[in-house]
């Protein structure tokens, strides 16, 4: 009953968009009030630690939500402009077929703005819906293409924080790591050796969202080699050391649409689009926001200057909750800030009139708006369940009487360790599933279950397999990206759809989303099998 009670709020979330049709926002919403009253009855919460939770993840939330909030803006200030449409014109011309350009554009450069930190469901849609694709491919490609190396998002920030939390603050020191690099370089490992599979199904995943089984027909093979370019060369630099963890999800994108534009020319006949309806702006313009805040996210991500940059504002930046629990903002490292300068920017780029500017303005307020606060509720529903159970003792945030019983993610986590044997290393990684789909981020579900994964490790005998069943948790994390209804209601609203199409794109991504968790699961057990650590 209690681990039932547990993940009632996914169930909740789950059934809301699938059964009646709802949006994202609305069933975040609703499951935040569930998940608030839950913790609070029946898992022992305090009020204040609930409220607190709450409080937390909005914060915690702000890099994605505010990346989100201003990567919108940026996007419905070139299409107001016309960039977008020259950025279609020259795709169709590098890529004839919607199957290339999902390759070139959803495998490729998806995963490499992923990698700089860039939101693709809020950057996409527009230009995918420019191409031609559908308002439910468009939603479809541009979350799914955020998740092949979602574990190398950010600059691979869902590797290195949940490391350092790990190998300091919990105290994880798995058989044979000798220190926290080593720590983090067998982490990348043990997560790129899953990649050319789940890069590969992946890619089918978008095709299917194209055109069904004609879609896969026609772009089997070329999804086949570029899932695996882009998988095996994440795997090549995690084994090689040739490049640091920060840039190998950038440099593993930019190889696949090399590859992509290589084979289709390969493959196909061109024939060049007629310059009829040209669009005026040149494609230089017409990137020049890409560009800029490619370059502003490189720079200010490198080890130096992202250091300087977050300890620049010093404790100003930094919220207390509670003496253990503080968020520091780093406003100025952040991915956010620098998307926001981009559109500053932008604006004396692409220079809108003043009617385009001020109608892409009402249009960003009004729906910039939902998918803001899907993300902040969802991080809130993942905090209110990491401190369930837990209270506050002289302004120091415990576990209560009653954590060991009643912390739900603990009651989640202890029940998938109940299995044994093959049975638990094919199903243990659907924690990382949950995990990233309540809090909508792979980082967060890597870093709330790390202690509890290695514990229920540890119970099972797998004391020295311990890092590739967290990479596996990591991948698996990942993958939950492609139905977290914060990304999908932010590529919807991008594009002004409501709750059918992200029903109607959740629907059909769920089963896909549950084989390839599964699929992991199997990976898993066979490389234990063979002593794969």
């Amino acid at each position: 009953m209690d681990f039932l009670l547990a993940i009632s709020p996914i169930v909740l979330i789950l059934l809301g968009m699938t059964i009646f049709s709802r949006s994202g926002f609305l069933m975040s919403v609703l499951a935040w009030i569930f998940t608030f009253l839950l913790a609070l009855v029946f898992f022992k919460t305090p009020f204040d630690v609930c409220l607190s939770a709450t409080i937390f993840g909005i914060l915690k939330s702000l890099s994605i939500s505010l990346a989100v909030f201003f990567t919108m803006l940026l996007i419905f200030i070139m299409k107001a402009t016309k960039a977008l449409d020259s950025i279609a014109y020259k795709l169709k011309n590098l890529c004839k077929t919607k199957e290339e350009q999902v390759m070139f554009l959803g495998l490729g450069f998806g995963s490499l703005a992923t990698s700089l930190g860039v939101v693709t469901p809020a950057l996409f849609p527009p230009l995918l819906l420019t191409l031609g694709f559908s308002p439910v491919s468009s939603i479809a490609i541009s979350v799914l293409c955020y998740d092949p190396l979602t574990s190398f998002a950010l600059l691979s920030i869902p590797i290195t924080v949940p490391s350092e939390v790990a190998w300091q603050a919990f105290k994880i020191q798995p058989q044979g790591i000798t220190n926290l690099e080593h720590f983090i370089n067998t982490f990348t490992i043990d997560i790129s050796i899953f990649l050319p599979f789940i890069s590969v199904g992946f890619a089918y995943i978008m095709l299917y969202f194209i055109d069904g089984i004609n879609s896969l027909k026609r772009g089997f093979i070329s999804a086949l080699l570029s899932g695996l370019v882009l998988g095996f060369s994440c795997l090549t630099f995690s084994i090689t050391k040739i490049f640091p963890v920060q840039i190998i999800g950038t440099l593993s994108g930019l190889l696949t649409m090399i590859f992509v534009l290589i084979y289709q020319r390969i493959t196909n006949v061109q024939n060049p689009i007629e310059e009829k309806g040209k669009p005026n702006m040149s494609l230089l313009r017409a990137t020049s926001p890409w560009i800029l805040l490619f370059f502003f996210a490189l720079v200010t991500n490198l080890p130096g200057t992202s250091k300087f940059l977050s300890d620049l504002p010093g404790k100003y930046e930094v919220i207390t909750l509670y003496k253990n629990q503080s968020v520091d903002l780093n406003i100025l490292s952040s991915i956010w800030f620098w998307i926001m300068i981009t559109t500053i920017i932008s604006i004396f780029l692409l220079r809108p009139t003043n009617e385009q500017l001020s109608s892409t303005i009402k249009l960003w307020l009004k729906r910039s708006f939902s998918p803001f606060v899907a993300y902040s509720v969802c991080f809130s529903i993942a905090m209110i369940m990491a401190w369930s159970a837990m209270s506050n003792s002289s302004g120091v945030l415990v576990p209560g009487a009653y954590y060991s019983s009643f912390n739900m993610d603990r009651i989640i986590a202890i029940k998938i360790a109940m299995l044994s044997g093959t049975v638990f290393t094919t199903l243990i990684p659907y924690l990382g599933l949950i995990g990233s789909f309540i809090g909508g981020s792979e980082t967060a579900s890597n870093v709330f279950f790390a202690k509890i994964l290695y514990e229920s490790v540890k119970s099972v005998g797998y004391d020295s397999y311990f890092m590739i069943i967290f990479g596996a948790h990591a991948v698996a994390g990942g993958i939950a990206s492609a139905i977290t209804p914060a990304k999908i209601t932010n590529a919807a609203m991008t594009i002004g759809c409501s709750g059918k199409e992200e029903s109607e794109f959740m629907k059909k991504a769920i089963l896909p989303v549950i084989i390839l968790t599964f699929l992991t699961g199997i990976i898993l057990t066979v490389f234990i099998s063979l002593g794969i650590k």
